[in-house]
């Protein structure tokens, strides 16, 4: 068999080519928008830090603008928390601080570790939010850890343990479908500060990453009279 120069340099590349490789190649998003500041996006530190295997896509970019709408989730003093975590992985996957660590894929992910329980995201201060995104595996590499039964809650006040505590206000719940795919979930302009995801079912479940948006001005927020549940449409993001 006879090799060309350029069949021996394409080789050569794919000996020392990282296993992590970026399947939708998404660009950096702004580090501000107006007033708002964003988590530094590192994604070169991102990638050396992560174990996925060869073929496996490695960390891409969360947006932190959507829309025209700043993604909540990714401001510089949101916080994540979680009720659990899967032990044995983090810090090289799975862990409960990258769930809004501004990066896609599964060994930037969190996995349940017991259910009922939950992931939540402090974004710091109240702001009106009304929709989400999140997923199990940005790339589809992966297509087991997906929830199928699980409520969006939100509260202003208290991020009570408790996901039944009167702190939380229910926006969303579903049955059905399991989410892969990175998903957008929508409901009625609510205020929050924190937005939880309780997730009932699916043990060992994996999200990928939670983004939140509400609107061009999200932390001016008007006086809510009444919150009330909403049962919201959901719509799987085209990559």
């Amino acid at each position: 068999m006879r090799f060309t120069t350029f069949s021996l340099l394409v080789i050569v590349i794919m000996l020392i080519a990282p296993g992590a490789i970026a399947l939708h190649d998404e660009d950096k998003g702004p580090e501000k928008f107006g007033s708002y500041e964003f988590k530094e996006q590192d994604i070169k530190a991102a990638t050396d830090a992560c174990d996925a295997p060869a073929g496996i896509a490695g960390p891409e970019f969360v947006p932190t603008v959507r829309d025209n709408q700043p993604n909540l989730a990714l401001l510089k003093d949101a916080k994540p928390n979680a009720s659990s975590l899967l032990g044995g992985w983090c810090p090289q996957r799975h862990c409960t601080e990258y769930l809004n660590d501004g990066f896609y894929n599964n060994c930037r992910s969190w996995i349940i570790n017991a259910v009922p329980g939950w992931a939540q995201i402090d974004i710091g201060a109240v702001a009106n939010v009304n929709r989400i995104y999140f997923g199990s595996d940005h790339a589809q590499n992966f297509l087991d850890r997906m929830t199928a039964d699980f409520d969006i809650l939100v509260a202003t006040t208290k991020a009570d343990a408790n996901s039944e505590a009167n702190t939380w206000t229910k926006v969303y719940t579903h049955k059905g479908a399991a989410i892969s795919k990175t998903t957008e979930i929508t409901f009625d302009d609510v205020e929050a500060r924190w937005v939880r995801i309780h997730i009932r079912l699916n043990n060992d479940a994996r999200i990928d990453e939670i983004e939140i948006y509400g609107g061009n001005d999200p932390m001016a927020v008007e006086p809510t009279a009444k919150l009330t549940t909403i049962w919201a449409q959901v719509k799987t993001d085209k990559f």
